[in-house]
């Protein structure tokens, strides 16, 4: 793909070898590279093409087609969304669990005021000698 790295490598099969090695592309020469390993850095389309190497004495390998993909391009409408999406991400999620944690607390407060229980106590009277008058009263 355009803009990465390509690493080619020339060794020997048996035993393999890092020996120095003459690297072509389409039939010329491009470099001697010592350990017969050669990088392309940021390769692009007039980097596509034959590849082959040659170590002397040892012969020469089997000529490789080297494709070039092109880059996928961003669209600037793409990345317009995505910074969209995130601004009301974060400008909108505070909002929504603050309001959530508003209506809840304002819940709980109104339930555990309709949920009181009182209770009276009278004293006895002298008609009720021996009875004792209590009365609870439970409001829900």
């Amino acid at each position: 793909m355009e803009g990465h790295d390509v690493s080619l490598h020339c060794q020997t099969k048996r035993p393999p070898s890092k020996l120095p090695a003459d690297f072509y592309k389409d039939g010329s020469l491009i470099r001697t590279e010592p350990t017969g390993h050669m990088t392309i850095h940021h390769v692009t389309k007039s980097d596509e093409g034959l590849y082959k190497c040659n170590i002397s004495n040892h012969g020469e390998s089997p000529p490789s087609w080297n494709y070039v993909t092109e880059k996928p391009t961003t669209s600037p409408l793409t990345t317009s969304l995505v910074f969209i999406l995130v601004l009301y991400l974060l400008v909108f999620c505070p909002y929504f669990i603050s309001t959530l944690l508003v209506v809840s607390f304002c819940r709980n407060r109104h339930t555990a005021n309709h949920l009181s229980v009182s209770m009276g106590m009278t004293s006895p009277t002298q008609a009720d000698q021996g009875l004792d008058d209590v009365t609870t009263e439970h409001h829900f």
